[in-house]
């Protein structure tokens, strides 16, 4: 990962933006410059103030900071697009075995891993026998546990992963994500994601009858509770709610608040959304 500091300054240059406007006037350009420079470290909220007065934003800086090229991968995304389109696991398979072929040539075997590992996602929804080697989950556990920050990059290929893992490990890298998302919560895709993530373990945990870890997730839910313009979370919420009511004995309870869900998404229109979550209803 390149340097913060030298991204940071890269931002800054593009737009021409003095070192004493960056600061706002908060800290001092001296400090600034140092941290571009990589001399010195500065705080989050003193890097805030200075995204903002660069009219940059955290998604941006760790993007870049990534060295990321939106390029670099752009065959095996294409390929992989192409796969999962008609639903090709014959055309997924090869792919997946074309990342292991590439390993003795290639400097970063993790990288190679971590794509067969997105490329067995897709093979899951297709196929639910598919299941990770033990290589892959060792492989995935380094890698989400050595990432000090979990930006979007991380939080999306988390999500992609979670079909593949039991309800103990994915309750163990939530627990892992939380800790180490917590600053870029605020940043709204990273919130979105974890919402979608947390809402995915209480119903993955609901289906199988680990009450234990159902509660972990509800508990994280509540915690981390949806605005009022989050309404679509706030309506699965409800469904999933009425799901762990009925498994529990309060059938009644839970039959209502699925319904009352159903109803909702109705109402306003997600007709996609009522007809599946009628169907899982039904199931």
């Amino acid at each position: 990962m390149k340097n913060l500091g030298k991204v940071f300054k890269e931002l800054r240059e593009s737009r021409k933006i003095s070192l004493r406007k960056a600061t706002g006037g908060r800290f001092s350009a001296s400090l600034l410059s140092r941290f571009e420079n990589g001399q010195s470290e500065i705080s989050a909220q003193k890097l805030f103030a200075a995204l903002e007065n660069i009219h940059a934003n955290v998604e941006e800086l760790l993007f870049l900071a990534r060295d990321f090229h939106h390029d670099a991968n752009s065959e095996f995304r294409n390929q992989l697009f192409k796969a999962v389109n008609p639903k090709d696991l014959t055309s997924l398979h090869t792919l997946y075995q074309r990342e292991y072929q590439k390993i003795p040539f290639s400097k970063d075997k993790q990288e190679h891993i971590l794509n067969a590992i997105l490329i067995k996602s897709y093979m899951k929804a297709i196929d639910e026998t598919i299941t990770l080697t033990s290589e892959e989950e060792r492989v995935l556990h380094d890698y989400l546990f050595s990432v000090e920050i979990w930006g979007l990059y991380e939080l999306s290929f988390f999500s992609f992963c979670s079909p593949l893992l039991s309800v103990q490990l994915l309750t163990k890298y939530t627990r892992e994500m939380l800790r180490k998302s917590d600053f870029l919560q605020g940043v709204g895709k990273n919130r979105n994601m974890m919402h979608t993530l947390l809402l995915n373990g209480f119903m993955a945990c609901i289906e199988v009858d680990d009450f234990t870890n159902a509660l972990y997730f509800k508990k994280q839910i509540e915690k981390n509770f949806f605005e009022e313009n989050e309404t679509y979370f706030r309506i699965v919420y409800l469904w999933a709610e009425g799901l762990l009511d009925s498994k529990q004995g309060r059938v009644e309870d839970g039959q209502r608040k699925m319904e009352d869900a159903v109803r909702i998404f109705e109402m306003i229109g997600c007709s996609k959304s009522a007809d599946y979550y009628r169907s899982a209803i039904e199931c």
